[in-house]
């Protein structure tokens, strides 16, 4: 088995597809990191590191690197770690945090050798039976317009500030990307003020994933979060999705607790690293 890298996102996906789709619930963020750079994403201006593991023809692991952000481990068998960090060390690959299942993670990080600190840890889940909030608190929800894109980034940035502080700030060329496509729901208030947002990535392989959710911390206690929550997910059912989902924040028991009462299942951990 050998690993092969390329900065070519068409080259990639021919050889990373099958396999992702294979399961296309833990393969979540893989394919949406590859939707995304196949439709001319950037997030910095170093080239893409874009690794898959060959075994005699066929595709067995797959982990990238979109700069400025560090490698995602997105199905690396561990056998095949050690070869991963050789590569990479090859390529002279800067990798600043290390993103996947535990187990991989930490393997990852033993061989990478310069040391290893947990930023944040998350829990996959997966829609089960939609519970909407009961009752639903005052107001309605409302896909996001065009004349919200300022408001979006800004609360999309707030978000990220506050689960991942030294992660870098999603480019307004995503937020736009997705607000175009209809996947950013708010919900309005009784006066018809947003107070809460719930997005969603577009859909590959049949799933689509729940995130950002945010509540300005002024309007947090009143059920917006969870009743928005739920619209997103709704929409993303009756669109083009057979399978919902999202990751929560293990350090925040609200939200895994809210989650969860809306009909959401545990599926796997994974966690973050910055790597020494």
């Amino acid at each position: 088995m050998e690993w092969q890298f390329t900065d070519d996102p068409e080259l990639y996906a021919d050889a990373v597809l099958p396999l992702l789709l294979a399961d296309p619930v833990r393969n979540t963020v893989g394919l949406t990191v590859l939707d995304a750079i196949r439709h001319g994403q950037r997030w910095g201006p170093a080239p893409f590191i874009l690794g898959w593991l060959d075994d005699s023809g066929r595709t067995v692991g797959a982990a990238s690197i979109t700069p400025p952000f560090g490698i995602l481990l997105t199905r690396v068998p561990l056998a095949a770690v050690a070869a991963l960090v050789a590569g990479l060390r090859r390529l002279d690959a800067p990798v600043p945090t290390a993103n996947g299942d535990r187990a991989t993670v930490e393997r990852f990080a033993a061989e990478w050798g310069t040391g290893a600190e947990v930023t944040v840890e998350h829990r996959l889940f997966v829609l089960g039976t939609l519970l909407p909030p009961e009752p639903a608190p005052t107001g309605r929800a409302r896909m996001a317009g065009p004349q919200e894109l300022d408001l979006l980034r800004r609360w999309v940035s707030d978000f990220q500030a506050e689960v991942e502080a030294d992660a870098p700030a999603p480019p307004a060329e995503m937020i736009r990307y997705r607000l175009e496509r209809g996947l950013f729901w708010l919900w309005l208030d009784g006066d018809g003020e947003p107070v809460s947002l719930a997005g969603r990535t577009v859909t590959v392989g049949g799933v689509s994933r729940v995130g950002p959710v945010y509540t300005p911390p002024t309007q947090r206690g009143h059920g917006y979060a969870a009743a928005v929550t739920a619209q997103c997910s709704q929409h993303a059912l009756d669109t083009d999705a057979d399978q919902v989902i999202l990751f929560t924040d293990l350090a925040n028991p609200t939200s895994n607790g809210i989650y969860q009462r809306l009909g959401y299942r545990p599926v796997e951990d994974r966690v973050v690293v910055r790597l020494g």
